[in-house]
């Protein structure tokens, strides 16, 4: 994953980032158990960044010779790490993980069909030109801030980004589902939920089955103001919570100006197997 990682658009123009406005570069290795619990901390003269992406230890980021920055600029480095490159490497850990469960599938219908072929191919040909598009990383997008019209106007942006037909609200549709199956028929489709500690405990088991059924071309983009912490404790499933967490743009530290960015939005949602986003 290592490779993945710093051969990517986004690693590349965070390290830009953080050599011109501070003088430092940056390196990626993977995760040492002994700090992965820690906030960042020091070591020698470097600064040491974790990947703390619940409930998954991703690895560390080096900032070289970080100690020498001042307190301000430390948090700024840790920030603009934690902003850019953490949602990255998170994607790049699914990503594995969805392809590592796809060999294990593939595996067991091969052994149960029996045949002699000694190559294996994980993909088809509708699935070589999928993943030459670009698209969304996730099915599950989260936007923080304390403006509820900020939220949604970031939210219709990814909607148009992604190329998809039906943008609804998720109060409006929850009152007229009788099943969460009926999400399984909604085709290019993205549900907003404008603020997700305004819903009572069966919307929240709704949108959290519906999330589960990882359905294509469905899209969630979940709003809302609440603090990682206060995530943890709302009334749904850890890999809900996971992906909150980590799939997560924090609008309002970013300027006004810069909050739709194109740019912004594509280093932190959007993926390409041909790396051919344009910065």
């Amino acid at each position: 994953m290592m490779k993945d990682v710093v051969e990517n658009a986004v690693w590349e123009k965070t390290q830009a980032l953080i050599q011109d406005k501070y003088g430092k570069r940056i390196a990626f290795k993977t995760i040492d158990l002994t700090n992965s619990a820690m906030p960042s901390f020091l070591e020698g003269d470097d600064l040491i960044v974790p990947l703390n992406t619940k409930p998954v230890y991703l690895g560390e980021v080096i900032v070289n010779r970080g100690s020498l920055l001042s307190t301000q600029q430390r948090e700024e480095v840790i920030d603009l790490i934690r902003f850019l490159v953490e949602p990255h490497v998170y994607n790049k850990h699914l990503k594995l993980k969805e392809e590592i469960e796809a060999y294990k599938r593939q595996m067991a219908a091969e052994a149960v069909e029996n045949e002699d072929s000694n190559v294996l191919s994980l993909f088809n040909d509708e699935d070589i030109e999928e993943l030459s598009l670009v698209k969304l990383i996730n099915s599950v997008i989260h936007l923080r801030s304390a403006n509820a019209m900020t939220r949604k106007k970031v939210a219709l942006k990814i909607h148009d980004m992604a190329e998809q037909n039906l943008f609804v609200s998720f109060s409006d549709i929850a009152r007229q589902m009788h099943s969460v199956e009926e999400f399984k028929s909604f085709d290019k489709t993205t549900v907003f939920v404008e603020d997700i500690s305004q819903l009572n405990d069966q919307e929240l088991g709704l949108l959290n089955a519906a999330c589960a059924l990882k359905v294509e071309g469905l899209v969630f983009i979940i709003g809302s103001n609440l603090a990682d912490k206060q995530i943890d404790t709302l009334n749904m499933s850890r890999e809900l919570k996971a992906d909150m967490n980590a799939i997560l743009f924090d609008i309002d530290r970013l300027p006004f100006a810069q909050q739709t960015s194109t740019d912004v939005l594509e280093l932190l949602f959007f993926s390409s197997s041909n790396s051919n986003i344009q910065n």
